[in-house]
């Protein structure tokens, strides 16, 4: 953990000639070439990319500049989310199918360039290059075991015991061992079923009752590791994701076990038909069940601040100065009363006025991370996308951006800004923090 926060000071100190254009022929090529989809500016200062059209890429000060600048000279946007949301909802319509009821998989991109390129033959890396994170192994040890029960229709194997569908990533799965050309661009892989207040760092792979938003998925603290847990969030009942366990097989063990307490005896042999079978494949390929306890210890070991998502961030920290996060100066109650004020002000002079003490907490954020203390930012960063307001998108993305930059998380903030682009709930219940 010290290495790593040793190379994310070096990173701080890197010069802006590293990134000229002059050098580029210096640059490793990109593996996708010219079908690179990435706009990204941070990829596109790393590898170079013949025959494509030449792109303005900001240097990565320049960039933080102006995300610091449009946060500090515009910290709230006006307008009512909830009207904005209101008006899409009655817009989209309904419709028999559950996605387009939704309002899921509808977006269309606004720019022809971000359309899927063209998919790399490996699975593994398919999967890496549309959702910018890699799939753990019991992610593909537990299609497999869905396929051996049921090839056919194998994304609704859950649907009728658990009312659980795969999605996100299985579906790209089902699409690729099927031969099937996807129909969603980058961009809607990112967002389709990101629900509304998924941090970055949460990935989709099932969905259950959607007039709740309930759905299951992977969490991980960095882009470039593998998930640290498997969790649950209720988009109707607000933030918080709850660590259910280290993989699937545990979760949906889990699951089952909750559910056939619950159902008839004939229901009841079913299940827990199911159950030993999952467990057995589990078992056989070395997979742990584990209690939901295990994981929620582990979880409270490794985190630095719980936030409002309460299941945790992590940062390194260096052992001996304790740098790398600080508190945020307010507790967690009072930052809750910041933002409720500034989401339920009458005008924007009001706003305005109930926004000083969120700006100075933004203040604060930015001598922690002058002294390399970038936990801070982060936490204070998904502590507003957890609370939901579109009033915070803007702070959001400076805190977050800059987060991002400095812990080299930097696909998470490519993940928060298509998300932030098509926030919406997908929840039919109402929905409250």
């Amino acid at each position: 953990m010290d290495s790593r926060l040793e190379s994310t000071k070096r990173k701080r100190t890197k010069t802006d000639e590293e990134y000229s254009d002059k050098h580029s022929e210096h640059k490793p090529l990109c593996k996708y070439g010219e079908n690179c989809y990435q706009k990204n500016s941070h990829h596109l200062q790393k590898f170079r990319h013949p025959q494509r059209d030449p792109v303005p890429v900001l240097k990565p000060e320049q960039e933080l500049q102006e995300k610091s600048n449009e946060s500090i000279t515009c910290l709230m946007s006006s307008g009512s989310t909830e009207v904005k949301e209101q008006e899409t909802s009655e817009a989209n319509g309904t419709s028999s199918s559950v996605t387009a009821e939704h309002g899921i998989g509808n977006q269309e991109s606004k720019e022809d360039d971000s359309e899927l390129a063209h998919s790399p033959l490996n699975v593994k890396e398919n999967i890496k290059q549309k959702f910018l994170v890699e799939m753990p192994d019991d992610f593909y040890q537990f299609w497999a075991f869905c396929q051996s029960i049921c090839q056919q229709n194998t994304l609704e194997l859950f649907k009728a015991s658990l009312g659980l569908q795969l999605v996100g990533p299985f579906e790209l799965l089902d699409q690729t061992q099927k031969k099937s050309k996807p129909k969603d661009k980058s961009d809607n892989l990112l967002t389709k079923w990101r629900f509304y207040y998924d941090p970055p760092e949460f990935q989709t792979v099932m969905v259950g009752d959607l007039s709740k938003g309930y759905h299951i998925g992977y969490f991980r603290d960095a882009p470039n590791e593998m998930p640290a847990f498997v969790g649950s969030n209720t988009e109707s009942e607000g933030c918080v994701l709850t660590p259910l366990s280290d993989n699937l097989f545990s979760a949906v063990s889990q699951l089952l076990s909750v559910i056939v307490k619950k159902v008839d005896p004939f229901k009841k042999s079913q299940l827990t038909s199911l159950k030993k079978q999952l467990e057995d494949w589990a078992n056989k390929n070395g997979i742990p069940i584990e209690p939901q306890n295990q994981i929620l210890k582990k979880r409270k070991k490794l985190m630095v601040a719980k936030t409002f998502y309460e299941c945790g961030i992590v940062v390194p920290v260096d052992k001996k100065t304790k740098v790398g996060y600080r508190e945020i100066p307010e507790t967690s109650a009072n930052i809750k009363k910041i933002c409720k004020k500034i989401v339920e002000s009458q005008n924007l002079s009001e706003q305005n006025k109930n926004s000083d003490s969120l700006q100075e907490l933004v203040t604060y954020v930015q001598y922690a991370n002058d002294e390399s203390d970038y936990g801070m930012g982060l936490e204070l960063g998904l502590d507003l996308l957890a609370f939901g307001g579109e009033v915070f998108h803007p702070t959001i993305l400076h805190l977050l951006g800059v987060a991002y930059e400095l812990l080299e998380r930097k696909e998470f903030f490519v993940i928060l800004k298509a998300h932030l682009s098509n926030r919406r709930r997908l929840a039919t219940a109402k929905t409250g923090n």
